[in-house]
């Protein structure tokens, strides 16, 4: 990910807040020792003000590295979770959808983690680094022997450690974690079938099998870390006790220089302390990362597209859309407003594939164009040709809401008189549907579908068997209303036989 100027500004007030703790518990070693020894008042009082100062200044840096660096990763993160679900809104037939929600959510949560917990605290720990080197070098030369070694033990021995050990148990976990979510979704998708069918077992043992190689996983990620940070800590205390006795016997340094190397050593490594842990979960981070630019590498930009303001008709040469394969033996026409198509076919022969190529949703061959432009240099199809699918989606919320969705500016007043059209008036614009609009049958969420059709301002609407789940008497009704409602617009009905009243027709055949 880019960062901000004002991520980078963060890194330097954590820096900046590190050093003042250095230079906070330094020069509180120093006044210590002077006074121990009645110095003048005034080499006091200087003393004094250093020690509120670092502790002011340290304050200061460290609030504002927090807001700073909060604000810049969030409106990161935000900017790139609304670019990423923009690029890929309309094409996830395309994509694996649990594992391109779980990228989305999840995966850009770990991003911000690795940007928050990893690289700004990494950085900055680096900077106070080279600046205890230097402390180091000016209170005696002789202190270097023992601040090196422990900034190179930080800086590079563990970090090599973590991502030699731990990055690839840390991506291996957070694969299995992606495995998972998939078979998670997979499963509660279709839980009530399962039940119903009596495999429900075989979903809930996949489930317990991963879980159970996850822990397995993460038991072996625990020992492990556990060991690198008992070894990294027990080196570092090695140090510091080494340190310690060193300069304690050290006759040629005076008293105060003794006691701000020892002080020095106790807290110039307190940005390293902090942010080593954090190397832990850095495998998993970076895998996240890795797959939120797999994912924007999977989907290709959206070229320049083009705005069309009066729309007469659509014209289809040699058509055969498809996902993975072609299988539609091409097929052409052309439709006029005031017009209505039929397209016709056995079950199962792609008619529902086609209604995706001409609402921009999958791949094609041949020509789609919208007054003679093509469909897929078009901006704003929804503007243009809008209608429903065969598996028309029903939001968990009101009826009210689920129409609106097509027309903003409808009043209740003309919902009310859609549903009355189909036969659905008796339903309440404020009763809430609940999720996958399990609270109406089908035949009342199909036409709830096409209810957001017919509010609709598109010069063109399709339907996908819109007479599904209907007995004749009723389907003939919904017929007559549909087709009194579209009068002046395009009409392209996908139906295996029951629509009547039509101006063209075209067979649809597999290879």
């Amino acid at each position: 990910m880019r960062y901000r100027p004002a991520f980078i500004a963060a890194v330097a007030l954590g820096a900046f807040a590190l050093i003042g703790g250095t230079g906070l518990t330094v020069s509180s070693g120093w006044l210590i020792t002077m006074a121990s020894q009645h110095p003048p008042v005034l080499v006091l009082s200087v003393a004094i003000v250093m020690v509120r100062f670092f502790g002011i200044f340290r304050s200061v840096a460290r609030y504002g590295e927090r807001v700073i660096s909060h604000q810049a990763i969030f409106q990161t993160l935000t900017s790139m979770r609304e670019s990423l679900f923009n690029s890929i809104a309309g094409k996830l037939q395309t994509l694996n959808i649990a594992k391109a929600g779980k990228t989305i959510v999840d995966d850009v949560e770990r991003v911000q983690e690795l940007a928050l917990r990893t690289t700004l605290p990494g950085a900055s720990a680096f900077i106070s680094g080279i600046f205890t080197i230097a402390v180091a070098a000016w209170i005696s030369p002789s202190l270097l022997l023992w601040v090196i070694p422990a900034v190179l033990l930080f800086a590079i021995v563990a970090p090599f450690a973590v991502r030699k050990y731990l990055d690839p148990l840390s991506r291996e976990i957070e694969d299995e974690e992606s495995a998972l979510t998939e078979i998670s979704a997979h499963s509660a998708y279709g839980a009530l079938e399962a039940e119903v069918f009596g495999y429900l077992d075989i979903y809930k043992d996949e489930i317990s099998q991963k879980s159970r190689e996850i822990y397995r996983l993460e038991r072996r990620f625990l020992l492990r870390s556990s060991l690198i940070q008992c070894l990294v800590i027990l080196s570092l205390g090695l140090l510091l006790v080494a340190s310690g006795l060193y300069f304690s016997g050290e006759s040629d340094l005076i008293a105060v220089k003794v006691a701000m190397a020892i002080f020095l050593m106790l807290v110039g490594f307190e940005g390293y302390t902090t942010w080593f842990p954090n190397l832990y979960l850095s495998g998993k981070n970076i895998r996240a990362r890795e797959n939120l630019i797999a994912l924007s590498n999977s989907v290709p930009e959206t070229p320049h597209r083009q705005k069309l303001s009066e729309v007469s008709s659509i014209s289809v040469e040699k058509l055969s859309p498809f996902w993975e394969e072609r299988f539609l033996i091409p097929i052409s026409f052309e439709i006029q407003r005031g017009e209505t198509l039929l397209l016709t076919g056995p079950s199962g022969v792609g008619k529902s594939t086609i209604a995706a190529a001409l609402f921009g949703l999958c791949t094609y061959g041949g020509s789609i164009s919208i007054n003679g432009v093509e469909v897929r240099n078009l901006d704003a199809i929804d503007k243009l040709i809008t209608g429903t699918l065969q598996n028309g989606y029903i939001f968990n919320t009101s009826i009210r809401e689920n129409l609106l969705i097509s027309n903003t500016d409808a009043s209740d007043e003309e919902l009310n008189r859609i549903l009355g059209l189909l036969e659905l008036n008796y339903l309440h614009l404020d009763e809430v549907i609940g999720e996958f609009g399990r609270k109406i049958s089908g035949g009342e969420a199909k036409r709830l579908s096409i209810a957001r059709a017919l509010l609709s301002k598109s010069p063109f609407v399709l339907f996908d068997e819109p007479l599904e789940h209907l007995d004749d008497l009723q389907a003939a009704r919904i017929e007559s209303a549909i087709n009194d409602e579209c009068k002046g617009r395009g009409v392209i009905v996908i139906s295996h036989a029951q629509w009547r009243q039509y101006s063209k027709k075209v067979e649809v055949e597999r290879e």
